[in-house]
């Protein structure tokens, strides 16, 4: 039997702001608004009442990206959602997402070896965001109501509802997307490490697509500005030193060189 062995060597952490070129719809629970006819409400902080990006959004959204990419098989049923969760040690390393998104701890008698390396953070307004959003006449706090109406082919009827979002233009962050370098049994660091090139493939492909709901009709395009990338390693003195990937913030995912980072991350957890 193979030893069960578990190993942090440290995490890697990208941080970014994340800007709405159009409106961003991510959908909360009616009942407990109070926000009259609104068909469709976003989801808000219950203390502040203003509306954020959910890490599990955030990181579905991802995964899903990665899992069309790779052409991944939908092959574990969440009631009547299907994702891929690797099912043996092939399609574990054949696709870059159950070893960085993570997987069931057992799936058809395959073990993983180690515990869920991708963690995605709650994103809420930048402070500058929620004042602007607050000053302004908007038709409810923080958030705009985007009309909608399905029209009869026939008759031309037309059946309207209404959808909340945030407008265009709002900043939400710093998302903070943190990967843990964990090797399990026959792992090497600097391999695991590298993985991380998965997450920047996938929000670059978020970045064509779209976030939360009616994408397709719109809403939900967003960027990535502001961007920093840096290293904690787990060394004899313990844990805590920060090792920066670059001087400044970059401007978006365009000036991220990720064949440099991939060099990077080997070098920093050789």
């Amino acid at each position: 039997m193979t030893d069960r062995i578990v190993k942090l060597h440290g995490r890697i952490f990208l941080r970014a702001d994340i800007e709405l070129l159009t409106g961003l719809h991510i959908g909360g629970a009616a009942g407990g608004l109070e926000i009259g006819g609104v068909d469709k409400p976003v989801i808000r902080n219950a203390r502040t009442n203003q509306p954020y990006i959910p890490g599990s959004s955030l990181k579905g959204k991802l995964r899903s990206q990665m899992e069309k990419a790779h052409g991944a098989p939908q092959n574990h049923g969440i009631n009547t959602v299907y994702i891929h969760m690797a099912s043996s040690e092939v399609e574990f390393n054949t696709f870059p997402i159950s070893n960085v998104f993570g997987t069931l701890p057992e799936k058809n008698g395959f073990f993983t070896k180690t515990p869920t390396r991708l963690t995605v953070r709650d994103v809420h307004l930048t402070e500058k965001s929620a004042a602007e959003l607050k000053n302004l006449r908007t038709d409810l706090p923080f958030t705009e109501i985007k009309w909608e109406a399905a029209i009869d082919r026939v008759t031309s009827a037309a059946t309207p509802r209404q959808i909340e979002r945030v407008p265009a233009g709002a900043v939400f962050g710093p998302a903070e997307f943190i990967f843990s370098v964990y090797t399990g049994a026959d792992e090497q660091s600097a391999p695991v490490a590298e993985l991380f090139d998965s997450v920047v493939e996938a929000l670059n492909l978020l970045q064509d697509d779209y976030l939360g709901g009616m994408g397709s009709r719109g809403s939900g395009q967003v960027r990535l500005r502001n961007i920093s990338v840096f290293a904690k390693r787990i060394r004899e003195h313990g844990y805590g030193d920060s090792q920066d990937f670059q001087d400044q913030p970059l401007q978006g995912l365009a000036d991220l060189d990720r064949t440099v980072l991939k060099a990077w991350l080997a070098e920093t957890f050789a």
